[in-house]
């Protein structure tokens, strides 16, 4: 059942914070502004130790990267939902300013988004990543000891033992093409560790009036200590993910990351089949009932250069 607006603006009313203005809803929350550059996040799931944790990650990022990241200052919970207070960061969304695909600029967007995921990938994973879990899963996502391969081919295997009943319609050779991904998986060198965002999306970029990135928000739902190659190949694909032109976004995106940070494209591949994967059902347990990603995991899953990958 959706939340209306007025319910979830009397959350804030109760804090003491009148005038308050939605500026974004996602599937782990909404966000409003408070004024005096000050926002209020008011999460659907997260509980409070997960928020605590979150608030050690963001300590722990605070000036690790060329862009504002999130800094929390106060967490309550009025009601239902616990709401945490942060700084507001500068800058708008990519996606309400940044040229379309194939229109004339859109490779000012493309370099934008590169530079980001580079400057990521430079970034250690804070030790706090060890205790963070991701998505809607109860335990940390890779605890000291476990490698990222092992823990990317966990939580594969957890998410289509719990979806594969939604996914195994819409996908030919379902079952053969997970058991066939795995093993690519299994077969990469174990990488250097680094910071893995998960989700670097055009709304959570923010730029300046030139189009240049000055702030990266939402750390957290996939936010990982892993491989850059997943959060390049994730990138391509989530930036624009809805576009009927989503192929063609992702190899232009792979051949930049290609270029300039020397990824293989196989292997951005592989990496993107398991991401596509993993998200296709983040949105079920959304209280505004948005589309599903399922049947854009199929689409990727059924084009002929995956069908080649996985057979």
């Amino acid at each position: 059942m959706s939340l209306s607006d007025a319910f979830l603006q009397e959350q804030l009313h109760s804090l003491g914070y009148r005038q308050v203005e939605q500026v974004a809803i996602g599937m782990q929350g909404a966000v409003f502004r408070l004024g005096g550059a000050r926002i209020a996040k008011i999460w659907f799931h997260a509980g409070e130790g997960e928020l605590r944790t979150l608030k050690e990650l963001y300590a722990a990022l605070d000036g690790r990267l060329p862009y504002r990241t999130p800094r929390m200052l106060d967490l309550h919970r009025p009601g239902p939902y616990w709401v945490t207070v942060e700084e507001e960061l500068p800058g708008v969304p990519l996606h309400t300013v940044a040229p379309q695909f194939g229109d004339a600029g859109w490779d000012r967007m493309r370099d934008c988004v590169v530079e980001m995921v580079e400057a990521v990938s430079q970034v250690d994973a804070p030790a706090v990543l060890r205790r963070t879990a991701v998505l809607d899963e109860p335990d940390p996502f890779r605890p000291e000891g476990v490698s990222w391969i092992e823990a990317l081919s966990g939580l594969v295997r957890r998410r289509v033992t719990r979806f594969g009943g939604q996914l195994s319609p819409v996908i030919d050779n379902f079952e053969t093409k997970v058991e066939n991904l795995l093993v690519l998986l299994s077969d990469l060198k174990e990488p250097e560790t680094r910071l893995v965002h998960g989700d670097i999306t055009a709304g959570n970029i923010l730029v300046d009036e030139n189009l240049r990135a000055v702030s990266i928000l939402d750390f957290g739902l996939l936010t990982m200590p892993g491989d850059p190659v997943f959060d390049a190949a994730a990138t391509a694909t989530v930036i624009d993910l809805w576009s009927p032109r989503a192929r063609e976004v992702e190899a232009a995106f792979d051949t930049e990351f290609a270029t300039r940070l020397g990824y293989d494209t196989e292997h951005l591949l592989v990496h993107r089949c398991a991401y596509s994967l993993i998200i296709a059902n983040a949105h079920d347990e959304d209280p505004y009932n948005r589309d599903t990603h399922v049947p854009l995991t199929a689409r990727l899953f059924n084009t002929p250069r995956v069908i080649t990958l996985l057979s």
